[in-house]
């Protein structure tokens, strides 16, 4: 329990909400229906699921037993992005940052490999394979919630972005020269197939929970359920400080919103799947994306323009995604060469370029 609360007590994020929180429920108007609870507990459902999956390290050990099949440099950058992409519909894109960075670091030890690029493409990959599922980041979890989006709905939404998402991380892998490399090693990883199984049985009762196939509370004992039998040690490993930090959103989101100019500018700026695409880019390069997706939602109908407008505006600044943050806290922990700063202004350049493009792509697709 102590180290629960020395991680949350730590947790930079969630100390800047809460300060900003306090501020909102001193000074503005705030209701307890501001709180959105199917998000809050498919949010939670999710997590500690995903956290199993960490403490049996099923990504660990897909992406090793393929990583080592890899005989060139431009392989082993292709898979991992690849990985990136995929892992991160299936387990979050945090979750596809914290596995597979070290992964590449550990590669990059035995091969010459630059780390820079590849793992700044490494999180923009996670960034844009997360918004292909509605549980791939915690703004597909609350806009699913918010608007009441079916699945058929919501992939109808998703798949012509991710599936130009995966041909540019193709495209993009063949910039990298292919030079033929020796047999790699990762540190071992052994899988129970007995737990996989139990856990994926448990997947399934929490996806039909957040997709409201069945009550969310049922997705919620199902987690909790299969931590319990399978880890308990999992309980201590949960990132609870996003819980804390999505319920401060909504305190401070229902502050603003309420505020007569604020209300009038956004409702002014969120008319049309157009106006609400640009406002969740531009809201997401000063806020993150997931406050902009919960900001904006409560002005506008057009929840097309917002899970577009802030999918592409998690690329961009270095806050414009918790996922971003993430990764350069990563390569600060295990970069051993004092490049962070090097690190920052790649990863920035990469991020605007790919923003640039995509919001292109993006005022296409919503043309069409």
């Amino acid at each position: 329990m102590s180290s629960v609360i020395r991680k949350i007590a730590t947790d930079k994020t969630f100390l800047i909400t809460l300060f900003l929180a306090i501020i909102a429920f001193i000074f503005g108007h705030v209701t307890v229906e501001d709180i959105d609870l199917k998000t809050i507990l498919s949010l939670l459902s999710l997590i500690i699921i995903v956290s199993v999956y960490e403490q049996l390290h099923v990504l660990k050990y897909i992406a090793n037993t393929v990583v080592i099949k890899c005989r060139s440099t431009r392989d082993i950058i292709r898979v991992m992005l690849l990985f990136s992409f995929v892992g991160s519909m299936l387990f979050t894109n945090d979750v596809a940052i914290l596995t597979l960075v070290p992964i590449f670091f550990k590669i990059s030890q035995q091969v010459a490999i630059k780390k820079i690029v590849p793992i700044s493409l490494l999180t923009i990959y996670a960034n844009l394979g997360s918004a292909l599922t509605p549980f791939g980041n915690p703004q597909n979890l609350y806009l699913v919630s918010f608007y009441h989006l079916s699945l058929p709905t919501f992939l109808g939404m998703s798949i012509p972005l991710g599936l130009i998402g995966l041909i540019s991380l193709f495209a993009v892998s063949f910039l990298f020269p292919a030079k033929p490399i020796d047999n790699i090693s990762t540190d071992p990883v052994s899988l129970d197939h007995q737990k996989v199984w139990w856990l994926i049985l448990a997947t399934v009762i929490v996806l039909l929970g957040i997709l409201s196939f069945i009550a969310i509370w049922w997705s919620l004992l199902a987690s909790v359920l299969i931590a319990f039998l399978l880890d308990k040690q999992v309980f201590q490993q949960v990132d609870y400080g996003i819980i804390l930090t999505f319920i401060n959103f909504f305190i401070i989101v229902g502050a603003v919103s309420r505020i007569d100019i604020i209300h009038q500018l956004l409702v002014a700026t969120t008319q049309t799947q157009f106006h609400a695409f640009f406002a969740a880019i531009i809201s997401s390069q000063f806020v993150s994306n997931v406050p902009a997706a919960v900001l904006l939602s409560k002005f506008t109908d057009h929840f097309y323009g917002i899970y577009l407008g802030v999918t592409v505006g998690g690329l961009g600044t270095l806050i414009a995604s918790l996922a971003n943050l993430l990764a350069l806290r990563q390569y600060n922990i295990f970069s051993q060469d004092r490049t962070s700063v090097t690190f920052f202004k790649t990863f920035t350049w990469l991020n605007l370029i790919y923003l640039i493009i995509f919001v292109i792509i993006g005022s296409l697709i919503l043309f069409i």
